[in-house]
Formats: C-alpha cells, structure tokens, sequence
C-alpha cells in the first residue's frame, strides 16, 4: 500500500497539464548513492524507471545523482535536472 506523499506525487505525475510539455521530464531518484535509478515521464505520460548506462531520446545515462542525470550525445554531455516548480 502506497503512503499519501507517494500517492500524491503518483497523482500529479500522470494528470494532463501537471508538468512541463516537453518530451521527457525527470520525476524522481531513488536507490543507494552508489546505485541511484530515476523515473522520467515520457511526453506521452509512460512512466519508467532507468539507470546508468540506458539510452533515452536525449542520449545515454552516463551518472546518475541527487541533482540528475547526466547524459552524453554526440560526444557532449548535458544535464536533465529533476523537475522542480
């Protein structure tokens, strides 16, 4: 059973309008410092969870910390932050 601050997050995550229109937003991070995951919101509202290494539309995950991903295409490397108000 889902606590009421994870539900709400769960919530707002998926309705219409709640985040950014863009293609792929950062929702959250979780795991051990050593081994941290996220969850991306796809623009269509998919939902999944990712770890270093995997490949988005912006490129592959390279690290994983409290303040993002980092993620490297075509040779640079470029930071999706998690999404804040």
């Amino acid at each position: 059973m889902a606590n009421s601050q994870t539900a709400t997050a769960e919530a707002l995550a998926t309705s219409k309008g709640a985040l950014p229109n863009r293609n792929l937003s950062l929702i959250g991070l979780f795991g051990s410092e050593n081994n941290m995951q996220a969850l991306v919101r796809y623009a269509s509202g998919r939902i999944e969870t990712v770890k270093t290494g995997e490949r988005l539309s912006l490129g592959r995950i390279i690290a994983i910390d409290q303040n993002g991903l980092l993620i490297e295409r075509r040779g640079e490397v470029g930071r999706l932050p998690i999404l804040t108000n």
